[in-house]
């Protein structure tokens, strides 16, 4: 991708001998090389990698190659995109500051950010003969209500191509996974549209996390293990239907120091204890590329953790059920 778009960031390009960075070099500049409690390193990954959104071809190519990556491993799966920061990271990678377009403006940019990961999924799904689909991640970072509030009224448009809303991101402070007002209000009012909503939730925060985030009624929270922490928590989740979206490597990366606590409390990995519990729970792969994961390599770590895979599937079923109708690959 860096020799075909020309792209000498030093990420990818060795100026001194003048050439592109092996296999094996990326590797080590792109992927977490032990667990750890802090989260920069995960992000330290993640924002290296964006230095590859140069252009709109290029998302475009990045996106092809990571539906038919997907499509490799499963019957069918959803991945997430996170519009505002593909836009932003964009913009800052032609030299320009995302601040100095109006709301409009920057909306009209993330519009063909979208869409040319959209045509990306439908030629990936055409070529592959598999359902994919896309939801579309807001950032709890929360930049600017005005530019966020300009992206969710272009979402509007294209809401026949996206499955559902996401929140995501970690933020610094006391509180790492907050919900500013302003953008649940945004949330709110997009759900008329496009209804479906997951929130991540119960990764770098205890089950009090899961417990405000219910109060928004999404129909899955994003990883949610720290739930385990109250039976309580679990209780209302197992009532309400809600799906949780367990990644254990990401956990096992992320969050060790809180992982090991939870399967000391609970003599379990915590999707275990979340199914004996009766929480719906589906699987994910998170981030692959900075957790050298796959979906495939997912599924038999819960299978080694003693998960119940007939219920997973069921789960999953379920899950893709409510996103779809009545077909359901597996996840």
């Amino acid at each position: 991708m860096a020799a075909e778009f020309r792209i000498v960031d030093p990420v990818f390009f060795d100026a001194q001998t003048q050439r592109y960075r092996s296999v094996e070099d990326l590797r080590h500049r792109l992927t977490l090389s032990e667990p750890s409690d802090d989260a920069h390193r995960f992000y330290a990954c993640i924002q290296a990698a964006r230095a590859a959104y140069v252009s709109l071809p290029a998302i475009a190519q990045l996106a092809r190659l990571a539906f038919v990556e997907a499509a490799a491993e499963t019957d069918g799966f959803e991945l997430r995109a996170s519009l505002f920061s593909m836009t932003r990271t964009l913009v800052e990678n032609q030299h320009g500051n995302w601040r100095d377009l109006a709301p409009v403006e920057f909306a009209e940019l993330a519009r063909s950010v979208l869409l040319v990961v959209l045509d990306a999924r439908d030629q990936a799904a055409a070529s592959e003969g598999k359902p994919m689909l896309v939801r579309v991640g807001f950032s709890r970072t929360f930049e600017s209500e005005s530019h966020y509030r300009a992206m969710a009224h272009m979402l509007v448009e294209h809401r026949d191509r996206i499955c559902g809303l996401d929140v995501l991101g970690i933020v610094a402070g006391d509180d790492r996974e907050p919900m500013p007002p302003a953008l649940r209000d945004i949330l709110q009012a997009l759900r008329r549209d496009i209804p479906d909503l997951t929130i991540h939730a119960g990764e770098f925060e205890d089950h009090h996390s899961v417990e405000r985030t219910l109060a928004l009624a999404p129909q899955a929270i994003g990883h949610g293990v720290r739930a385990v922490g109250s039976h309580e928590v679990m209780r209302r989740l197992a009532d309400e239907g809600v799906t949780l979206e367990v990644c254990p490597s990401s956990n096992r990366w992320l969050i060790p120091t809180a992982l090991r606590a939870l399967e000391d409390q609970h003599h379990c990995a915590p999707l275990v204890a979340l199914q004996r519990a009766h929480v719906h729970c589906v699987l994910g792969s998170d981030d692959p590329s900075p957790m050298a994961t796959t979906f495939a390599r997912e599924w038999s770590v819960a299978e080694r953790a003693g998960v119940d895979l007939v219920q997973l599937q069921r789960d999953i079923d379920r899950r893709w059920h409510q996103l779809t109708g009545p077909k359901s690959p597996s996840e």
